[in-house]
């Protein structure tokens, strides 16, 4: 009897608990262990490696927020280094000029990133899984042609076009995802 009273007596103080307002995520450069805004989770979403920046330290993150009330708050694509402790930052001038990355909020639960570069466009949409994780998902082409179109992507690997070795954009976006039989896949993002 105590055990139910101490129980109903949580329930009530959590229920009767507001949420605390949900700050925007960090924009700047931010240490790891700050990422958590004010009224969010912090999640990390993504790591996609990459070959195009000098620092091989560096790999790209998507990032999360979730609110108490299990809604996405924001999501960021930026540079996580790891030689700093997984430090992100914003991406820089160099990067902008190559590539247009556009965050649009679909529904509470659902986010989508953009990444164009002239007439190639890819994109991934960041969704909450039944256990209020933010995933990302994307339409994947395998070898074979055939393409799934909502595979959850666990490892990415973006190719730079280059001339002469330097970088001039986007070639391809190199993915491991699993389908909805919990099947693994290897395959490239489809572009649009």
């Amino acid at each position: 009897m105590l055990e139910t009273i101490f129980f109903l007596s949580a329930l009530v103080a959590s229920a009767s608990t507001p949420c605390t307002a949900a700050a925007p995520p960090p924009a700047e450069r931010t240490a790891a262990a700050r990422l958590a805004a004010p009224g969010t989770a912090h999640h990390r979403v993504l790591v996609i490696h990459q070959d195009f920046h000098p620092n091989e330290h560096y790999e790209i993150a998507i990032d999360g927020w979730v609110t108490c009330e299990d809604q996405l708050a924001g999501i960021r694509m930026w540079w996580m280094d790891k030689e700093r402790a997984d430090e992100r930052s914003p991406f820089g001038k160099g990067v902008r000029r190559f590539i247009d990355i556009d965050y649009r909020r679909k529904a509470p639960t659902r986010w989508t990133i953009e990444l164009r570069n002239g007439r190639k466009e890819f994109q991934f949409a960041i969704e909450l899984d039944d256990a209020g994780t933010p995933r990302a998902y994307g339409a994947v082409e395998l070898a074979s042609g055939q393409v799934l179109d909502h595979c959850r992507v666990e490892h990415g690997r973006l190719v730079a076009r280059k001339i002469l070795g330097l970088p001039t954009g986007l070639k391809r976006l190199e993915v491991v995802c699993v389908d909805e039989d919990q099947r693994r896949h290897r395959g490239t993002l489809r572009s649009r």
